[in-house]
């Protein structure tokens, strides 16, 4: 089957304030070997410039295939929708995108820190010390689904304290999918938000799905060997110029890319359980689950 894009990035993300290291880049060609990692232009990839980034290369005309590992919403509540009804005129997830950029008072680097204050969403939030009473574990369907098959437990976008927290990645990364995405309207689409009908796609990942299919683990990948033997599960050749040791981060990228095009060759990209995808429409879905 031919891929639809030209190239396959997975991104390996951060939500993190000040100066951080978090985030890797990784790359597929459609008529190429296997993924390579994508050096940032300074020191380091911040959000802006991947935003940056991706936006040179959409108004080159390249069709990509763009997986950030974030949530691209929140759950939806039948009865309730966003943050427990108190937002019952949002009822699509771009307007949703609309009042977070609000609430985030234009922090720089797309981060969202002051939204966690913000009457509409601090009662959602679990920031610090013990659970608070009232505090709810909501998630999204897609989390949900996902943890069943990688047997992992996807954390809440609304718990922001923990090693395993993915609320501030989620809210900088909303954000920033929010700027690439109004920078060239005609050009990019966001799944499943919108059908997968433009010339670039952003679309949710999240790695430990890629490495639990390749590898039967879900361990991350710190090493070129295991690198190798999970790209051969994925029918792909081995990482081009990869480091024998491999951050967690890059380790991510690098598989999510070529997991992102074995899912096109297998034609699994962008199909959603029938029963899940209203739900899925307002919260956002796991390309691959």
């Amino acid at each position: 089957m031919r891929e639809r894009f030209d190239c396959y990035i997975g991104i390996d993300w951060s939500g993190a304030k000040g100066r951080y290291s978090g985030i890797a880049l990784a790359e597929c060609r459609a008529d190429g070997p296997g993924p390579r990692l994508i050096a940032p232009e300074d020191s380091r990839w911040t959000r802006s410039t991947v935003a940056d980034y991706l936006g040179r290369r959409i108004a080159a005309g390249e069709r990509l295939l763009a997986g950030f590992d974030f949530a691209f919403g929140f759950p939806w509540i039948e009865g309730e929708g966003y943050l427990a009804g108190r937002t019952k005129h949002i009822t699509d997830a771009f307007a949703l995108w609309e009042l977070i950029e609000q609430a985030s008072a234009e922090a720089p680097d797309f981060h969202a820190g002051p939204l966690v204050t913000h009457p509409a969403f601090a009662p959602s939030y679990w920031v610090s010390g013990t659970q608070k009473p009232g505090w709810r574990n909501d998630k999204r369907v897609t989390e949900t689904a996902c943890g069943e098959a990688t047997s992992t437990y996807p954390e809440t976008v609304f718990k922001l304290i923990g090693a395993k927290q993915v609320g501030k990645a989620a809210l900088a990364g909303i954000r920033t999918l929010r700027a690439i995405r109004r920078a060239a309207p005609a050009q990019v689409a966001v799944w499943p938000f919108e059908d997968a009908d433009k010339p670039t796609v952003l679309a949710e990942i999240y790695p430990t799905l890629f490495r639990r299919q390749a590898l039967g683990s879900t361990t991350k990948i710190k090493d070129r060997a295991t690198l190798d033997t999970a790209l051969t599960a994925l029918e792909s050749a081995p990482a081009a110029g990869a480091p024998e040791r491999l951050t967690d981060h890059e380790g991510d990228a690098l598989i999510s890319a070529a997991g992102l095009r074995w899912l096109d060759r297998a034609g699994k990209l962008f199909t959603l359980p029938e029963e899940a995808e209203p739900q899925a429409r307002r919260e956002g879905w796991i390309v691959g689950v």
